[in-house]
C-alpha cells in the first residue's frame, strides 16, 4: 500500500507539472514594433484599442476576420469610421460586438449603422427585449439595416478566424455594467482577457462562477475604465502581463498604483491608439501617442 500511494503522489505530481507547462505564455514586448519579416503575414492576431477617450473600442483582427468590440458615445463615430477605412475596413466589419448597453460602449455603433455602416452580425449577450434606451435604439438600427442579431448563451465558445473566444458574464448582476460581457481570446499561447465594464463584485462573482483558464491571461483590459481598482483575487487570477486603461490616469489614481505596485505595465489610450499584435508566441505592444 505505501508503494501505491507513492506512486499515485508522483504521477499526481507529473499531470500537475505536464499542466502547468501546457499553460505556455506569449512573450510580451512592450513599446516595440513586430519583427519587420512580419509584414504582410496573414497568420498573426492584430487588437487596436482606440483613443476614444473614457470609451470602450477595440477592434480585433484575426485569420481574415474583424470584430469591432463596443465603439464609444456617438462624437467618436466620425474618426472610428475614418480610422477603420484606413485599417481597409471601409463601412464594414465581419462582427460588431457589444460587451453591454451603455452609450460610452454602443452609441457610436448604433449612429454608425444608421449612416450606413455595414456587419454579419450584431452580437450581445443581453436579449433584444433589455428595457434600456441605448439597447432599443440599436436594436431598431440593426433592423433598419437588416443586420442580424445574435444573442450570445452563456460560456458560448466560438473560432473566429483560428483564435477561440469564450464569452461569460456574471448572472446576478444587477444591472448593465455587473451584467457586461466579458471575452477571453486564445490565440495559440497569447491570450487576452476583454473585461468590458466589470464591476468588483462581478469580478468576486466570476471568480466563483468561471473556471480559471478563462480568466488568466497575458493581456487584460482594465475594468470599468479602471475607476476603481480590481478585487486583488481578480488581478492575481488573470495574472497580466501588461494592461491597458480606456481613462486617464489621473481619474483612476487607485488602479494606477495597483498596477504600479503590481509591476504589471500598462498603457492609458487616452495618450493614443495601442496595438497589439501576436504571431501566438510574441506579443508586440506599441502606444501610437496622439493618434486615434
Amino acid at each position: 500500500m505505501p508503494r501505491k500511494k507513492t506512486f499515485l503522489r508522483l504521477l499526481a505530481a507529473g499531470l500537475l507539472l505536464a499542466l502547468l507547462l501546457s499553460q505556455a505564455q506569449a512573450e510580451i514586448y512592450l513599446d516595440a514594433e513586430p519583427p519587420a519579416d512580419w509584414e504582410g503575414r496573414d497568420d498573426l492576431m492584430r487588437i487596436t484599442a482606440f483613443a476614444t477617450q473614457l470609451n470602450d473600442c477595440t477592434l480585433i483582427e484575426v485569420g481574415g476576420k474583424s470584430m469591432l468590440v463596443d465603439g464609444g458615445v456617438r462624437k467618436w463615430r466620425t474618426q472610428l469610421v475614418a480610422a477603420l477605412a484606413e485599417l481597409s475596413y471601409d463601412g464594414r466589419v465581419d462582427i460588431l460586438f457589444n460587451t453591454h448597453p451603455h452609450d460610452d460602449h454602443v452609441q457610436a455603433v448604433t449612429y454608425m449603422i444608421n449612416e450606413g455602416f455595414q456587419a454579419d452580425e450584431f452580437w450581445s449577450s443581453f436579449p433584444t427585449t433589455y428595457r434600456n434606451d441605448y439597447q432599443k435604439a440599436v436594436v431598431k438600427a440593426l433592423e433598419n439595416a437588416e443586420i442580424p442579431y445574435h444573442q450570445l448563451s452563456q460560456m458560448e465558445t466560438v473560432d473566429f478566424g483560428g483564435a477561440t473566444l469564450v464569452f461569460f458574464w456574471w448572472e446576478d448582476g444587477k444591472d448593465p455594467n455587473a451584467r457586461s460581457c466579458l471575452m477571453h481570446v486564445t490565440y495559440q499561447d497569447a491570450t487576452i482577457l476583454m473585461t468590458a465594464d466589470a464591476t468588483g463584485a462581478t469580478q468576486n462573482g466570476l471568480l466563483q462562477t468561471v473556471d480559471a483558464q478563462y480568466l488568466k491571461a497575458d493581456i487584460m483590459k482594465m475594468p470599468h475604465h479602471g475607476i476603481v481598482p480590481c478585487p486583488a483575487a481578480f488581478l492575481n487570477a488573470v495574472d497580466p502581463d501588461f494592461v491597458f486603461v480606456t481613462n486617464r490616469k489621473s481619474s483612476t489614481p487607485k488602479a494606477t498604483t495597483q498596477l504600479q505596485n503590481a509591476k504589471i505595465p500598462f498603457y492609458n489610450t487616452t495618450l493614443g491608439r495601442v496595438v497589439m499584435v501576436t504571431d501566438g508566441t510574441d506579443w508586440y505592444i506599441k502606444q501610437h501617442r496622439d493618434m486615434f
